[in-house]
């Protein structure tokens, strides 16, 4: 076994919930072994905390070494992001909206 195979092993449950729609946001990750995946992703644990709660602020090779640790398709990852920065910016055109019609 190489050890890049050796850091996959360890976020076997990581990546199967991935896979079966059980991550709903990167936030989710949260709790899942922090301070490892931010160590391998050369960040500090709390800059890795920020941005799962700000995903759009994840550089596209961080999205890219995050799927390599998890051994997940980025594109998995992508569109999580994708997903929840549509929710946030339909919020704010409608905030938006409502203040330029003052409702």
């Amino acid at each position: 076994m190489d050890v890049l195979e050796g850091i996959q092993k360890e976020f076997k449950f990581i990546k199967a919930a991935f896979e079966n729609g059980k991550v709903k946001k990167m936030s989710d990750l949260e709790k899942e072994k922090p301070t490892l995946i931010s160590k391998l992703l050369g960040m500090n644990q709390g800059r890795y905390a920020a941005k799962l709660f700000k995903p759009h602020e994840f550089s596209p090779s961080e999205i890219a070494r995050i799927s390599i640790i998890l051994d997940i398709d980025a594109g998995l990852i992508i569109n999580l992001i994708k997903r929840e920065l549509i929710v946030e910016e339909k919020k704010r055109i409608i905030a938006n909206y409502r203040k330029l019609k003052k409702i």
